[in-house]
């Protein structure tokens, strides 16, 4: 019998103990051996933003897309067939983890599934591309980073704003290193984008058949589904998604982290949330209606959102003090617009004195898969554009400002503004909802909104003071076996 190599040896013994044991948890991580000059690649998830993910492929350099993985037999089948070269790894993305010609995994799992397929994937020794949002709470973010620590694995967060060839070296010098503009005052962040109701079923939602649902759910909590549609519409629900919030929030916080702190702040000190789910009787859960404060130490932030459609115009979400998706920094000597696409800057009398080039966002897709490729080929993590640290860092804020809506209680504007000084990017946001609102013939008050006190967050661990043995028994996810993330802190 033939002497087995190092790598033979590894894979023979390590994952035949994982195929024995049926869980990847039940054996010591293996790490692989790094390629040498292709990346193999499996893709979690072929949805839309999967299908997508793997349509940047043949643009990219030395990868391949080997394998697809998806719990809807009928997704992963129909993926397979526009991307040659790729085997059906079937629903059990276990599969994928065992499988020694996979190198790395691309996440586009559903938002629950986030956390979990990422450390499992680093526990089978394989790099991870992670999409965005990263995790449904501040527990899972810490998670992850003791995984990324334990395993020594490259994670890169889908946020590809950050792969932008073009634009943030010349945003940061003309914000924070120059500061043409002057002093920074407040930033004010903005997603207006109509979204329909996902309806509201007398009966629960069978899933389809094409779907195994047992996989499909993982480490979600069990419980009946009253919407409409199984796909995509998880978002609006706290047990799987992280809402509009968590959805565009990811994008857009992350984006002002890089270009307006320089990456300087992690999480907010404080947050403080007012927001309802209105306009549509449906099974959603999360706000659709919104506006967040964040105590960074440095500047106010403010993340406005509206995704109620508009009746005079149903393909907007009402009108917003400047970009509606994107921000705006406000300065001592002017303003600057970050739409995305563009951006721009004016003076103090409003006059516009400079344009700023901006990579779109599907160009920049492709870019930022290439440079995970190249990071994991030539095993440098410092050469990542969107590490996970980064990845961790933004989940607090979208996940701080979740933990504060769910936490808030009947909404008094006077309160609010009083807690927060009357402050007036905050009273904007306000009066920019309340316009958009009072169109469609709903009252901005306690019977519908809710508002949290501030709530303050522990780094990127957790929250502390007050509300912190509230939050925790709030936001403990129940996981179903086995579907458990580990606790590797």
């Amino acid at each position: 019998m033939r002497k087995l190599n190092r790598r033979e040896f590894l894979y023979s013994g390590a994952f035949g103990a994982l195929a024995l044991s049926g869980s990847l948890l039940a054996s010591p991580a293996v790490l692989a051996e790094p390629p040498k000059d292709k990346l193999r690649a499996a893709l979690l998830g072929c949805g839309g933003r999967g299908t997508f993910l793997a349509g940047c492929f043949p643009k990219i350099q030395n990868a391949e897309l080997v394998a697809l993985c998806d719990p809807d037999s009928e997704r992963v089948a129909a993926l397979c067939k526009k991307t040659p070269g790729a085997k059906n790894c079937g629903a059990d993305m276990r599969v994928v983890f065992d499988d020694p010609n996979v190198d790395a995994v691309m996440v586009a799992t559903c938002n629950h599934w986030h956390a979990l397929a990422a450390i499992w994937a680093m526990q089978a020794g394989k790099d991870v591309y992670l999409e965005k949002p990263i995790c449904l709470n501040l527990w899972e973010g810490e998670q992850l980073a003791a995984a990324a620590k334990k395993y020594g694995k490259l994670v890169q967060v889908g946020t590809e704003l950050r792969t932008d060839p073009e634009h943030h070296q010349e945003a940061k010098n003309f914000l924070r290193v120059q500061k043409e503009l002057g002093e920074m005052k407040s930033v004010r962040i903005s997603r207006f984008a109509a979204r329909s109701g996902i309806g509201k079923r007398e009966t629960p939602l069978v899933p389809p058949a094409s779907v195994d649902f047992n996989l499909w759910l993982g480490p979600a909590p069990e419980g009946p589904i009253y919407r409409n549609s199984l796909h995509y519409d998880w978002h609006w629900d706290w047990r799987t998604g992280n809402g509009e919030t968590g959805n565009w929030g990811p994008h857009l916080l992350d984006d002002c982290r890089n270009d307006v702190f320089l990456d300087e702040i992690g999480a907010p000190k404080r947050v403080l949330s007012v927001g309802a789910r209105v306009g549509y009787d449906d099974a959603g859960e999360t706000p659709n209606e919104t506006a967040i404060f964040y105590d960074t130490g440095l500047i106010p932030v403010v993340f406005c959102v509206s995704n109620l459609p508009d009746k005079t115009n149903p393909k907007t979400a009402g009108s917003c003090a400047g970009p509606s998706s994107g921000y705006t920094v406000f300065c001592e000597g002017g303003r600057y617009e970050k739409q995305l696409g563009s951006a721009v800057a004016f003076d103090e009398k409003g006059e516009k004195i400079r344009d700023f080039p901006a990579t779109h966002e599907a160009i920049s897709s492709v870019y930022h898969v290439q440079n995970f490729v190249d990071c994991v080929l030539q095993n440098a993590p410092e050469k990542l554009n969107a590490p996970l640290k980064t990845g961790v860092d933004t989940a607090a804020w979208y996940n701080g400002a979740n933990a504060a809506h769910r936490l808030g209680e009947p909404y008094s504007k006077k309160e609010t503004l009083d807690l927060l000084g009357n402050d007036e990017t905050f009273a904007t946001a306000l009066v920019d909802l309340e316009k958009h609102l009072a169109a469609q013939g709903i009252a901005m008050n306690a019977d519908a909104f809710k508002a949290s006190r501030f709530l303050e967050l522990d780094g990127t661990s957790g929250i502390k003071g007050e509300y912190a043995d509230a939050a925790k028994e709030l936001l403990t996810i129940r996981y179903r076996e086995p579907f458990v993330v580990p606790s590797l802190v």
